[in-house]
């Protein structure tokens, strides 16, 4: 690498910060480990952008533990200019898209061999995205997955995941509350039986958007 790069390594398990570290500092020149926890506001509250002669990377994992939303801890560190490589045991291709299209650099399963992650740094300091080889055969094979709505699902679920109550929607649609509940009910099961679960009406609302629902 021609530029130093400080790395920061958010992950919930102790043995794997260290089992990652150690494999970074291992396989890469001129790396700096500035911080190995689970907190990004800890890290956050005491990064500063001022030494521009190195990058900052950081190593997220997918699912820290807090309760925290994976999407708005990407967000965060993006806005830091910080570049993100996502290392998780989690590989739905649902996940990895949402991720990838949200800014991140890389995404690398647990499950993959060690040089992947030393590859996924080296592409990212070089502006390149990358997937370690099992990621890229999930998504390959999840490419034709499709949820076909009908014309009322599709209405429901939109005007519903754009912020309307159940009632509104009937009220838009000149249906009965409890047929716009099936609707919606109905468009959910399709999504959950194509591998995509949307308990929560944020999560319908994230699909909407990715399927082009909502204008």
């Amino acid at each position: 690498m021609e530029k130093s790069t400080n790395i920061a390594i958010f992950e919930d398990h102790p043995l794997m910060r260290e089992a990652i570290a150690h494999n970074i500092v291992l396989h890469s020149s001129d790396v700096t480990i500035t911080y190995k926890g689970s907190s990004i506001s800890t890290f956050l509250d005491g990064h500063t952008l001022s030494d521009s002669s190195a990058l900052t990377l950081a190593i997220l994992d997918l699912d820290l533990g807090d309760g925290s939303e994976p999407i708005e801890n990407l967000q965060r560190l993006l806005e830091r200019s910080i570049s993100v490589i996502v290392v998780s045991a989690l590989a739905k291709p649902q996940a990895v898209r949402e991720m990838l299209r949200g800014g991140a650099a890389a995404y690398v399963s647990k499950n993959a061999e060690p040089q992947a992650l030393n590859e996924a740094i080296q592409a990212t300091v070089e502006g390149k995205q990358y997937m370690s080889p099992d990621i890229a055969v999930a998504l390959l094979s999840d490419e034709n997955i499709s949820v076909d709505l009908s014309k009322q699902e599709r209405q429901a679920l939109s005007l519903y995941a754009s912020g309307m109550k159940l009632d509104a929607v009937a009220r838009a649609m000149d249906i009965s509350r409890s047929t716009a509940s099936e609707y919606i009910q109905r468009a959910r099961k399709k999504y959950t039986k194509a591998g995509i679960n949307l308990p929560t009406k944020t999560d319908l609302y994230r699909q909407a958007q990715r399927d082009g629902l909502l204008k």
